[in-house]
């Protein structure tokens, strides 16, 4: 009722939370055609983690060289997208779904749902097929 006896966060996942609850609602005001292009960009994302891992499971269970790895490489695109391409839906998408590997990688559970429950609307955006 008041609290009592719950786990308080830590600062780390706290601010982490934040950072993608603040940029999810900033991004879902934005022009359709922002959403749809970041949306684009969340779903190429996830295509190429599937081609690199089979599953969450099968990135989860990888050695934790392996999951830093792929999320540095996620940051080099993440940078790249942004700064090369002049790409700030592109950079945003990569940069969001980035941050749900990190759940993923750290097995949070609740922030894995929570943030894939966003990367899913972004993504139906994405769908140039309808």
């Amino acid at each position: 009722m008041f609290g009592f006896g719950r786990k308080k966060e830590d600062p780390n996942r706290k601010a982490f939370r934040e950072e993608f609850e603040s940029t999810t609602k900033k991004l879902r005001t934005a022009p359709e055609e922002s959403q749809m292009a970041l949306g684009h960009a969340v779903n190429l994302a996830h295509s190429l983690f599937a081609q690199r891992f089979d599953s969450p499971e099968a990135f989860r269970s990888a050695p934790s060289q392996v999951r830093h790895d792929y999320i540095a490489k996620l940051t080099v695109m993440e940078d790249k997208l942004r700064e090369e391409k002049d790409d700030p839906a592109g950079s945003l998408g990569f940069g969001l779904f980035k941050m749900w590997v990190g759940a993923l990688s750290a097995g949070d559970s609740e922030l894995i749902e929570q943030f894939s429950s966003e990367l899913a609307y972004f993504s139906r955006k994405g769908n140039f097929d309808g």
